[in-house]
């Protein structure tokens, strides 16, 4: 990495600043050798490929909005040479930023006056500074993320190629699909806390004898004997909320709950379930079902806080009767948990319930995942309830998961659905099978059973 700062001009220090007249003769060359670069640049002009090496899978946001390429500020030519080169490019009406971020290691940003243009025999004088400072890095990720929320869907060659001849000429081009006009800035997405990934508590304080079950199962002290509340719905008798909008997750979710077993650990005291626990082994815990996910949701999660006790005596309860080691060498089987209040910007999401899949993505600033963001692994939602009682309400959620070799970020998340046309969207679920299969290939080693 010290040779990589030092070729950039950074060994010493985290920003430099660069100025001339043919300013892309000195950004060109640190820009070559990279891979996983995204841009942003209000004014794309003849010639660009050759000042700014983007390669197939980078992405590219610029303004190519009928008017801007009929004053010849943007050209097609330009745009279509890169989407037939296999870059992905987006149009955003009103953009005028000018950065480069290379996401590659060590990750450093461009950015400064200079448009994609030769400028021909008049050249202009340009100043631009770049960094690999680790805040100023994120800062122009975040910033050029939101320019790709509100940024219509990639461009194709057919958006492209009508507006060849047109490029400069100042009349209308009928043929065009309508730029997408800019959209207000969405909400901000919900503030979800999740307990930390590593470990998820399967175990006693002191080592089991069972990889599955614990030896001595710390007693909860808030385990009610009373009829079910709003909180915890009893297990083996669920009835619907009191509470309207409680999630569907707590109604349709009981099924695991259930089983024998889990009958009987809700109906006994605790004590009384010990002897029994020393003495079960792995085996006797039955491999759960691990479908292919058919809906599958992203849910943005910042890290930090705790959940209640209520909460953990049912990740414990369910831990118990889901965690596995695998069958024939495959993956182990463990139980999660996260959680969302209310009041944090959006509300929670009250969609999720049994059978859903969801993928997490942990942010690095409240409500909003950055290109280099941590992302879990899908789990299939095993349960969800609502805490009427918690101030702010809260909503648990408990996921069946697997621990993959593959360790994916935010950004390959995105560019995988890039490369059919989608975005990422923490609103809705994804069911189409492509848009599924994009996300799914992040993580080849999980396998799935058929449906």
């Amino acid at each position: 990495m010290d040779a990589e700062l030092g070729r950039l001009g950074l060994a010493e220090r985290s920003v430099r600043l660069l100025t001339g007249r043919d300013i892309w003769g000195s950004i060109t060359p640190l820009l070559a050798p990279r891979r996983n670069l995204v841009a942003a640049f209000g004014h794309v002009g003849p010639g660009a490929a050759a000042l700014l090496p983007l390669q197939p899978g980078d992405t590219l946001i610029t303004d190519a909005s009928l008017d801007t390429v009929l004053s010849g500020a943007t050209s097609p030519h330009a745009l279509l040479h890169w989407v037939k080169a296999g870059v992905i490019v987006h149009s955003l009406r009103g953009l005028n930023a000018k950065l480069v971020i290379a996401e590659d290691d060590p990750s450093f940003v461009v950015v400064g006056s200079a448009d994609v243009t030769a400028a021909g025999p008049r050249q202009l004088f340009e100043a631009v500074t770049l960094s690999h400072e680790k805040h100023t890095v994120e800062e122009a990720q975040e910033a050029w993320l939101e320019w790709c929320d509100l940024a219509g869907p990639a461009l194709t060659a057919g958006d492209l190629e009508p507006l060849l001849e047109q490029y400069g000429a100042g009349k209308p081009v009928t043929a065009q699909r309508p730029a997408a006009p800019a959209r207000p800035a969405a909400p901000s997405r919900p503030v979800v806390t999740s307990r930390p990934a590593t470990p998820v508590r399967p175990a006693a304080a002191t080592p089991p004898p069972s990889p599955v079950r614990p030896a001595v199962p710390a007693p909860s002290p808030v385990r009610p004997a009373a009829p079910p509340s709003p909180v915890r719905p009893a297990p083996a008798e669920t009835a619907a909320p009191t509470e309207t909008d409680t999630p569907a997750a707590a109604q349709d979710s009981p099924a695991p709950e259930e089983t024998p077993a889990a009958t009987s650990a809700t109906s006994e005291p605790v004590a009384a379930a010990e002897p029994e626990t020393a003495e079960v082994e792995a085996t006797d815990v039955p491999r759960p079902n691990w479908p292919r996910p058919a809906e599958l949701y992203l849910v943005s999660l910042v890290e930090g806080g705790e959940p209640s006790a209520e909460a953990e005596y049912r990740l414990e309860e369910l831990s118990r009767e889901y965690t596995h080691p695998g069958e024939n060498g495959e993956l182990p089987f463990r139980v999660e948990l996260f959680w969302a209040d209310d009041g944090q910007g959006q509300d929670p999401p009250r969609t999720l319930r049994a059978g859903v899949h969801v993928i997490r993505v942990y942010s690095q600033k409240q409500g909003r995942a950055l290109v280099g963001s941590r992302i879990e692994a899908p789990g299939l939602v095993l349960q969800a309830y609502t805490d009427e009682f918690a101030y702010p309400r809260r909503t648990y959620c408990y996921i069946l998961t697997r621990e993959p070799a593959a360790r994916p970020a935010f950004g390959d998340l995105r560019k995988g659905l890039a490369t059919i046309g989608e975005k990422p969207n923490f609103r809705n679920s994804f069911q189409v099978p492509r848009k599924i299969e994009a996300l799914l290939s992040l993580w080849p080693d999980l396998g799935y059973d058929a449906r």
